[in-house]
C-alpha cells in the first residue's frame, strides 16, 4: 500500500501538470495548487515527516472535490458531450485510490467504512458548488449613445459571437465617454478587455455585472464606480459566450484529439 500511495500520487502530479500545460494555451498561466500540494506530500513522505500522512489525506480529498467539480461542469455546462467525462474520472479514480492507500494518525478517519462515507460527501461539495458559481470573464464591448434615455451595448468575443442589450445608467454612460476609445469614422465607444462578473446556477447564467475595462491605447484600467447589472431578460444574441473559461479548455482537448 505504501508503494501504491506514491505511484498514485505521482500519476496525479503528471495529470496536474498536464492540466496546467493545457490551461496555458487557453486561459494563461495558472498556479497548479493541487499538483504542488501533492508534490509536497511526496517529498514529506520520502523524508519520513510525521505529517506526511495528513498532507496525503488532504491532497486526496481536494483532488476528489476538484474531480467532482469537473464532472459537474460537464453535466451542467457541456451536456451531450459525456465522453469528456474522462477528464474528471481519471483524477477521481486516482484520488480515491490514494485515499484508501494512506494511513494517518487519526483513527477516526483511518477506518475503511468512514473513508467510504467521506467520498459522497466530497462529491456533493464539488458538484454542489454549482448552486452558486461566480466567475470573472473578459470580453470586448461597444457602447452606442444617442439622445435617448436608453443606449445599446454590444458584447463580442468574435464577429459571430455577440449579444446586445439596452442599458439606462447615466453614471455608466459618463464613465465610458470619459475613458473609452473612439475611432475616427466609426460610431460608438470601444471598451476592450471589459471585465464582467458572471454568476451561474447549475449551468444557467443568473447574473451578469459590468465591472470595468482596460483602455489598451493608454494602458489604463478603469473600474466603474458602481458595477452595472445587465437585465438578462432584454439580452438579444448569444449570452452563452459568457459561460466559464473551462468550455474553451474542453474545445482545446477536442481539437487536440481530432488532430
Amino acid at each position: 500500500m505504501k508503494i501504491l500511495k506514491y505511484i498514485l500520487s505521482f500519476l496525479l502530479v503528471i495529470w496536474g501538470l498536464f492540466i496546467a500545460y493545457s490551461k496555458l494555451f487557453s486561459v494563461g498561466l495558472h498556479f497548479p495548487f493541487l499538483t504542488v500540494l501533492t508534490i509536497t506530500a511526496i517529498v514529506m513522505g520520502f523524508s519520513k515527516n510525521v505529517k506526511s500522512g495528513l498532507i496525503f489525506f488532504v491532497s486526496s480529498c481536494l483532488w476528489i472535490i476538484f474531480s467532482a467539480e469537473t464532472i459537474g461542469f460537464i453535466v451542467f455546462f457541456d451536456s451531450g458531450n459525456y465522453g469528456r467525462m474522462i477528464i474528471g474520472l481519471i483524477p477521481f479514480l486516482l484520488s480515491v485510490g490514494l485515499l484508501f492507500s494512506i494511513k494517518i494518525e487519526n483513527k477516526f478517519i483511518n477506518k475503511f467504512n468512514r473513508k467510504l462515507l467521506l467520498i459522497p460527501v466530497l462529491l456533493i461539495l464539488g458538484i454542489g458548488s454549482y448552486i452558486y458559481k461566480p466567475s470573472m470573464e473578459e470580453i470586448n464591448c461597444w457602447y452606442y449613445f444617442d439622445n435617448g434615455k436608453t443606449y445599446n451595448v454590444r458584447f463580442a468575443k468574435a464577429p459571430e459571437r455577440t449579444f446586445d442589450v439596452e442599458l439606462t445608467s447615466d453614471d455608466l454612460k459618463k464613465e465610458v465617454m470619459a475613458d473609452a476609445i473612439q475611432y475616427e469614422g466609426r460610431d460608438g465607444y470601444y471598451c476592450p478587455e471589459t471585465k464582467v462578473r458572471v454568476v451561474t446556477s447549475f449551468g444557467k447564467i443568473i447574473s451578469v455585472k459590468i465591472i470595468g475595462f482596460r483602455n489598451s491605447e493608454i494602458d489604463k484600467k478603469i473600474s466603474f464606480s458602481s458595477p452595472e447589472k445587465i437585465p438578462l431578460e432584454n439580452v438579444i444574441g448569444k449570452l452563452e459566450i459568457l459561460k466559464p473559461f473551462m468550455l474553451r479548455l474542453w474545445d482545446l482537448y477536442k481539437n487536440a484529439l481530432q488532430q
